[in-house]
């Protein structure tokens, strides 16, 4: 039993470890059909390039304090085919 805790403990922090921020400007925000646009620097993870693109949330209320223009960081995380703005938050 312990070493499975120990196991998972292990799997936990890398998966914490792992998160990568990364900044961008609001283009558009969609909270209908919850997608934002988001111009974005190179996302390293999914091996992507700086670009303009539309991102999928989980939920509509990620997007209701954010506005065109804002400066945001954001975790992208690819789920099949669509990408997924998993965090987002307003920086100044």
């Amino acid at each position: 039993m312990k070493k499975i805790l120990l196991l998972m403990m292990f799997w936990a922090s890398f998966a914490v470890g792992a998160t990568e921020w990364t900044k961008g400007e609001i283009r558009r925000v969609d909270i209908d059909n919850k997608k934002v646009t988001i111009k974005h620097e190179e996302i390293k993870s999914l091996d992507m390039t700086p670009m303009s693109m539309v991102f999928n949330v989980d939920t509509p209320d990620m997007l209701r304090d954010i506005a065109t223009g804002d400066q945001v960081e954001f975790v992208a995380e690819q789920r099949g085919t669509k990408l997924f703005a998993k965090q987002l938050k307003k920086i100044q």
